[in-house]
């Protein structure tokens, strides 16, 4: 029981890491901070989240919990830091010289409220895919899961977005894209030195035997 809590918190906090630090590091001018923001605020960074939350589950029920408290937070935090920005401020129309400035709580609660909803539908699968990523028959295909998300992401924003953006943008995706396929090839590439390994000493405990 103790250790389930202890974990929950633990994936708590890193949603809640993950949720704060996009919006500040926009905030930076930095190139670094930039290529950060983009990093931790895009969509496969938050299925890494709830992905690697799911590994430090004992069950896959735990895994799928873990996976859904990770984005819950992840999402709350994002989008209070994003208030606390100025980001929901909008021009009280009861003011005629549109001075006065108010928080616009319906924006801010549909979209809090969508993006929970995703989570909770969306953490349970990514929190599973971790879990069996370590303890499943065939962890191979899940392993590469969120690669593939990078993938696909990366190649949609470059395809529909990076024309509009910074420079920094479309280099920051496509070096992304980049390392997702080096990390698909390297998990294949350990995973067939893996079961090389196990025929090997498979047939050199068989010769063993026979002698």
């Amino acid at each position: 029981m103790r250790s389930s809590f202890l974990s929950s918190v633990t994936v708590a906090v890193a949603g809640i890491a993950v949720g704060v630090s996009g919006p500040l590091l926009l905030a930076t001018s930095s190139a670094v901070g930039e290529v950060a923001h983009l990093t931790l605020s895009a969509g496969w960074s938050w299925a890494a989240l709830s992905f690697l939350s799911g590994t430090i589950g004992r069950t896959k029920a735990k895994s799928a919990a873990f996976g859904v408290i990770s984005l819950l937070f992840a999402v709350v935090s994002y989008y209070l830091t994003k208030a606390v920005q100025g980001d929901f401020l909008q021009a009280d129309l009861a003011d005629h010289t549109g001075q006065t400035m108010i928080m616009a709580w319906g924006d801010f609660l549909s979209m809090t409220a969508l993006w929970c909803f995703a989570g909770a539908v969306l953490g349970p699968l990514l929190g599973i895919a971790g879990h069996l990523s370590r303890n499943g028959a065939y962890q191979l295909p899940f392993r590469v899961v969120v690669p593939l998300i990078v993938i696909v992401e990366t190649t949609m924003r470059l395809g529909a977005e990076a024309s509009m953006q910074k420079g920094i943008v479309a280099t920051t995706w496509s070096a992304t894209r980049v390392l997702a396929v080096v990390a698909i090839i390297a998990l294949v590439g350990w995973a067939a030195l893996g079961n090389w390994r196990r025929r090997s000493a498979d047939g050199a405990s068989r010769l063993a035997g026979r002698r």
